[in-house]
């Protein structure tokens, strides 16, 4: 599926606000709400959009803490055991398989320092196949996005994109 002008500039729009009803994004596109619902559901069906989301602020439901632990496995561990038992930990929030020093960084979140070291020594560290852990607690997040930018999406990244997509401010341009 080649994505186009529109395509993108959906993206966008539901990247910043995935509650924006398919008549207002039809709207500021100027093209019609089937239109775009058909798109929405491509999107969907090639795999372009994942889900629907809300972002929770952690710090207002009680989780301030957050914490990268970096883990090291033991040699020829089972990754798909080691994700398993990491998911099934409810603080974590991220688990990422990187190259470099580390096997795994895994974002945590937790109410405070002392529940932050129980989840760690009672929870991460049974976890199967590690062999050392170390723990990074995040001061602050200066920058946090919630998905890419679409108006750096380019030709480059195999897609049709036709013109950049413009900033949201005021109607968007027909394309």
């Amino acid at each position: 599926m080649l994505l186009d002008n529109i395509d993108l500039t959906t993206l966008q729009i539901l990247q910043d606000n995935a509650r924006c009803s398919y008549q207002e994004i039809a709207n500021r596109l100027g093209v019609s709400r089937v239109t775009i619902y058909e798109r929405v559901r491509k999107l969907t069906e090639n795999g372009f959009i994942e889900g629907f989301h809300v972002k929770v602020n952690a710090r207002r439901i009680g989780y301030p803490v957050t914490a990268i632990v970096g883990l090291i496995t033991i040699q020829g561990s089972e990754a798909y055991r080691t994700i398993n038992e990491l998911r099934a930990i409810y603080e974590v929030e991220e688990i990422h398989v990187v190259t470099g020093r580390y096997d795994y960084l895994v974002k945590v979140r937790a109410r405070d320092n002392e529940d932050l070291q129980q989840i760690l020594l009672t929870r991460i560290d049974q976890v199967h196949g590690f062999q050392r852990a170390e723990t990074m607690v995040v001061l602050s997040s200066p920058v946090e996005k919630c998905g890419i930018d679409m108006r750096q999406v380019s030709a480059d990244a195999g897609l049709n994109t036709g013109e950049n997509i413009p900033e949201q401010t005021g109607k968007l341009p027909l394309v």
